[in-house]
């Protein structure tokens, strides 16, 4: 009898396992780190949505000031050979400003995403002339995901 007492003793203190107050204070460190994270991505997700206006932009002003090199003015989408990303893009709405002495781009966004509404928009004008553009921007947008613009 005393010996199988004592063999009781082994195997309990053979068993291998986390106790609850382990499992409970991993669970709550587990929560207090996604209390963390889970705001700072869809942060990150807006940002990169709005990151698509500034760089077709960009794209749009190297091929303006390439056409004004050679013809002296500004051009359409299509005089510059610009493709309008409008049927692919998801987020902006691209308005064509027309062509001359000077020309513009105006990106709209088609939806509401983080700080941008759909009242929002970047534009550049471009002056072939100085050979120069111009940023502006209304709304929130801009000013909360594209510092640069």
């Amino acid at each position: 009898m005393l010996f199988d007492n004592l063999n009781k003793e082994k195997e309990m203190k053979m068993q291998k396992g986390f106790t609850l107050i382990e499992l409970m204070v991993v669970i709550v460190i587990i929560g207090i780190l996604s209390a963390l994270a889970v705001p700072k991505m869809f942060g990150t997700s807006a940002k990169a949505k709005a990151a698509e206006a500034p760089g077709v932009i960009a794209h749009w002003e190297t091929l303006q000031s390439a056409y004004a090199q050679e013809s002296s003015q500004a051009g359409a989408f299509a005089n510059i050979g610009f493709t309008d990303p409008t049927g692919t893009s998801m987020w902006f709405a691209y308005v064509d400003g027309g062509a001359g002495v000077t020309s513009s781009i105006i990106a709209n966004p088609t939806v509401a995403f983080g700080n941008c509404t759909t009242s929002d928009n970047f534009e550049s004008d471009f002056d072939s002339v100085s050979d120069a553009a111009t940023h502006m921007s209304a709304g929130n947008c801009a000013p909360s995901y594209a510092a640069n613009f």
